[in-house]
């Protein structure tokens, strides 16, 4: 009979070790899913970040342009100015 509950004892001790495994097999499972997120998600985040970059660059370069039209317009506009009362003088 000791023999008997020695073997019941192991089989129940190996049982729980095999639920143990399956639980460990699972939450591996989640982390690999949850790392497959979070690589995505990553590299959706540096996508976004370069578009933002880009964008800042194009947004300064019209912006110089911009700023270099208008001072031609200004000046134009100076000059017109400036033609008319030298002509009305």
């Amino acid at each position: 009979m000791d023999e008997n509950q020695r073997l019941s004892r192991i089989e129940g001790k190996l049982d729980k070790l095999s639920d143990a495994v399956v639980a460990l097999a699972r939450m591996e499972e989640r982390m690999v899913t949850l790392f497959n997120r979070m690589n995505k998600y990553e590299e959706k985040h540096e996508e976004l970040e370069d578009k933002v970059v880009d964008i800042v660059n194009k947004v300064s370069t019209d912006g110089q342009t911009l700023r270099f039209a208008e001072r031609l317009f200004w000046i134009a506009a100076s000059a017109g100015v400036s033609y008319l009362f030298w002509t009305i003088r």
